[in-house]
């Protein structure tokens, strides 16, 4: 796949090329829709690493002379990034202390012990952690938990002779945390990367800043409107079991007991607090000290982890700071110049009118009501972002977007901004998103399962992003 891929991006770029272009491109967007094609075909096959596809603007776009090399590469330390990694190395801190199984514990220790509101337990613990820590890393710390407490429902699940019911259970279990995993990434603009994405596109189409408090006040209902839907429709709908209530004393015995907290933990719990109140207060920040930024903020808390002493109640030589860095090696550094080179194709994309014509193509949508335009960006994109890169999804589709709302009169922020988010949603393709490959390797799931669900989750989707922004459109914080 990654030979056939690398081969079927460098030849349609080079036929591109040397082809003349449409009558409705110019010789800069037709180079730069070139681009385009091979960069997406290379991130959808993973024909070369993910980071240096993304490093191919830098390359190609000025020796296409479509902009500058330091134009260029100012998109690559765009302020998203800095955000990106901040966000990144708080939720290291989080998953080396072991504050989500703390959290995991003290939800389902409260939860019914009805194994169907579990499963939605989980889900929301998951998602929770799935807005400050990556959703590969939210994914993997959870599952061992959703397995154990799959064991603790069955208790006959590993010895091979599950009932239907019990085999059901396990399989919804699993997927929920994949779903909620995906989902939660919605709530904030750390959650999942391609949050920033959208938010720089929504700078670089419309010079419009979109702050961490600003986002949350639209992502936050969205997930609280998804996670109670995707669990009806996966253990109602797609996966249904009739199982007795569990004993709780089972639970307890697969994952332990709440252990008090350590001075570590206190200790990482006040910054990761003091982090978010000064992203709710940042507007008051911002009048004492008016540079301060969402970025600086998560930066400026990276580094407060890594000189803050571990004190009492730490392991080893290693954990003389709450973070320290070996552990911070571990954060994606490559994101930055993935998100970077998705920064700098959209701004190409833009500039040389390349979404403009696109739009033009799809005149016909442009005309459509508000809310069917939304529900068929969203659609469309969810299925693209099934089988292509989730940043080269929201990086070619937000400004095709933005240009249809314009050319219908309506508000091109809210158009694109659906056409972002629904970027992060597909959860059908066992290989769509790292949480869905995570949880197809439990050998819980199969892959025609994982595409049955999937497919209606992925509709849920659709309808809960377009028609939630829909409803919030006069109260939303956008131009």
């Amino acid at each position: 796949m990654r030979r056939v891929g690398f081969w079927l991006g460098t030849v349609a770029f080079v036929a591109m090329l040397l082809a003349p272009p449409p009558v409705a491109l110019n010789l800069a967007a037709w180079n730069t829709a070139a681009l385009a094609v091979l960069m997406a075909t290379w991130w959808f096959s993973e024909a070369v690493p993910v980071a240096l596809t993304g490093s191919l603007p830098f390359l190609i776009l000025p020796l296409l002379g479509i902009a500058e090399p330091e134009a260029v590469a100012a998109r690559y330390m765009s302020p998203v990034l800095f955000l990106v990694l901040g966000g990144a190395l708080l939720g290291l801190s989080l998953e080396k202390w072991g504050l989500h199984r703390r959290l995991a514990l003290m939800v389902i220790a409260r939860a019914s012990r009805e194994p169907s509101l579990l499963i939605l337990a989980l889900m929301a613990v998951t998602a929770f952690l799935s807005m400050w820590v990556n959703n590969s890393a939210t994914t993997v710390m959870m599952l061992p938990i959703a397995l154990a407490t799959a064991g603790a429902v069955t208790g006959t699940l590993d010895r091979g002779d599950a009932t239907p019911d019990q085999a059901r259970f396990a399989t919804a279990i699993v997927l929920a945390i994949a779903y909620a995993a995906n989902i939660g990434g919605f709530a904030t603009p750390i959650g999942t990367p391609v949050n920033l994405i959208a938010i720089g596109m929504l700078e670089t189409l419309f010079e419009f800043k979109l702050g961490f408090v600003q986002w949350m006040s639209f992502g936050v209902p969205l997930v609280v409107l998804a996670i109670p839907l995707s669990w009806w429709l996966l253990v109602k709908v797609s996966c249904r079991f009739t199982l007795e209530p569990v004993r709780r004393e089972a639970i307890t015995a697969a994952l332990g007991t709440i252990e008090p907290l350590t001075g570590p933990q206190r200790r990482v719990i006040a910054i990761v607090a003091l982090t978010c109140a000064a992203w709710v207060f940042l507007p008051l920040l911002q009048r004492w000290i008016p540079a301060l930024s969402d970025a600086g903020v998560a930066i400026a808390a990276a580094l407060l982890l890594c000189v803050t002493p571990a004190g009492p109640g730490a392991a080893g030589p290693r954990s003389a700071t709450l973070l320290d860095w070996t552990e911070a090696r571990a954060a994606p550094w490559y994101l930055i110049v993935l998100l970077g080179g998705g920064l700098a194709l959209a701004d190409a994309v833009v500039r040389t009118g390349l979404s403009a014509a696109v739009a033009d193509s799809l005149a016909g949508l442009g005309s459509w009501p508000l809310l069917p335009l939304m529900l068929a960006v969203a659609g469309l994109c969810i299925l693209v972002t099934e089988g292509a890169s989730n940043v080269a999804t929201a990086t070619i589709f937000m400004p095709i977007a933005a240009s249809l709302a314009l050319a219908g009169a309506h508000d091109a922020v809210l158009v694109a901004l659906v056409a972002g988010m629904a970027a992060s949603w597909g959860l059908a393709n066992p290989a769509g998103t790292s949480s869905n490959a995570l949880v197809f390797g439990t050998g819980r799931v199969s892959a025609p399962q994982m595409l049955k669900f999937g497919l209606l989750q992925d509709l849920g989707g659709a309808i809960v992003l377009s028609v939630g922004l829909w409803l919030m459109r006069d109260w939303l914080p956008l131009p």
